[in-house]
């Protein structure tokens, strides 16, 4: 813990997600235990030497002295994480004296915008976390803020512990959620779009670690859909090391175009992906498949569709992106850091013919359609696939 010599020194607090604290007692620890595990190991690839310290019950600290830009926004990338702070630690015994610290730390970045301040504060005070506020305010107006409490242009945000109080210089936002592995596994479908992408982040998000699988086509840029996977582990995977599935699909594409009819030929080849998958997924033990679907964005993700896609897997299909618009899957993606590599995609695997396509075909048709597709074919691409781990994969690699 550090000592009152080090007041006043930089320090990096990293916030828990306060979803992690909606579970149940029981259940906190273990999630936790786990978060502390993840940032650990990102502390020491980012070669910093300070131990990570628990403070109170949603927080962890590290001495900034150690902690590189390049560190904090790894750090920002590890989910269950709420945000990263670059804070100042003050003396919270007199409230005159820490308003005073406050302000003057702060008048810089108040002076000439609107500002507000906020305190949380735990612990026997004779203050109160308003009068910390109030004084605070009063010391920044003098030098030129301007309050507005409803959408300041500045947050001076401060946080109380006991005797401790911590001003916050920078915030970077964590992307909160559930620490890595602490719900089962999913397997991915991968495709180097946009959406998959996004959709394995969701999942990621919630807990799961993911598998991935592609199936390569030769109207497909199978490149393009590795590179997507084996950059978001490397932004957003700390603590993994997932397994991808190469499937040479190409000979059941070509089945498709001899024995399907062209209007069924897309929803069908979404079926055969998805009853491939589910045999993947069986094997290893996983319970559910992640698409990137939205709803009614192509021909295959009708609700029809979509519902007959589901029948004819025998594992269900989650689909976190059904009720978003194309917009903000991308603008999710850019965040992700996945945006630049899907947008030099193409989807180009159009199997019509230039027909008019099937929109709204019964779910069981759906199902019978993927039928006229020898059974040995798919048989054939999943005893064949390449496995390999996400970190061995480089561009013309497999």
């Amino acid at each position: 813990m550090l000592t009152s010599r080090d007041r006043g020194s930089p320090v990096i607090h990293i916030t828990l997600s306060g979803d992690i604290f909606l579970k149940s007692r029981r259940t906190q620890p273990a999630m936790i235990r786990r978060v502390r595990s993840t940032l650990e190991q990102a502390i020491d690839e980012a070669r910093c030497d300070a131990p990570l310290v628990r403070l109170g019950s949603h927080r962890f600290a590290l001495a900034s002295d150690t902690t590189s830009p390049e560190a904090i926004e790894r750090l920002t990338r590890i989910f269950g994480v709420a945000s990263v702070d670059e804070v100042i630690e003050l003396d919270a015994g007199d409230v005159d004296h820490l308003a005073g610290e406050v302000a003057r730390r702060s008048e810089d970045r108040v002076a000439g915008r609107t500002f507000a301040v906020r305190v949380k504060r735990r612990g026997s005070h004779a203050w109160r976390s308003q009068d910390l506020a109030v004084k605070s305010g009063t010391l920044l107006v003098a030098s030129g803020g301007t309050v507005h409490l409803d959408d300041p242009q500045e947050l001076v945000e401060v946080t109380v512990l006991d005797d401790r109080a911590f001003l916050v210089v920078e915030r970077h936002r964590g992307p909160g959620g559930l620490p890595l592995g602490t719900q089962a596994p999913l397997l991915a479908l991968v495709s180097g779009g946009f959406d998959s992408a996004v959709a394995a982040w969701m999942m990621m998000s919630r807990g799961s670690p993911i598998e991935f699988v592609h199936f390569a086509l030769s109207c497909a840029q199978s490149d393009h859909a590795l590179s997507v996977a084996r950059s978001l582990w490397e932004r957003w995977g700390v603590g993994t090391d997932p397994i991808v599935h190469l499937v040479e699909f190409q000979p059941v594409k070509e089945s498709l175009i001899e024995h399907v009819d062209a209007r069924m030929r897309q929803v069908a080849l979404k079926v055969l992906m998805a009853q491939a998958a589910s045999e993947i997924a069986a094997e290893r033990g996983i319970l559910a498949l992640v698409t990137g679907d939205a709803l009614g964005q192509v021909s295959s993700q009708t609700v029809p569709h979509l519902v007959g896609v589901s029948e004819a897997a025998d594992v269900p299909l989650l689909r976190p992106l059904l009720g978003l618009p194309k917009e903000t899957i991308i603008d999710y993606a850019r965040r992700i850091g996945t945006a630049e590599i899907s947008a030099r995609a193409q989807e180009v695997c159009d199997l019509s013919g230039g027909h008019p396509v099937a929109t709204g075909a019964r779910p069981d048709r759906v199902g019978r359609s993927a039928q006229r597709i020898p059974a040995a074919l798919t048989e054939d691409a999943l005893a064949t696939r390449k496995v390999f781990q996400v970190k061995d994969w480089f561009p013309g690699a497999m």
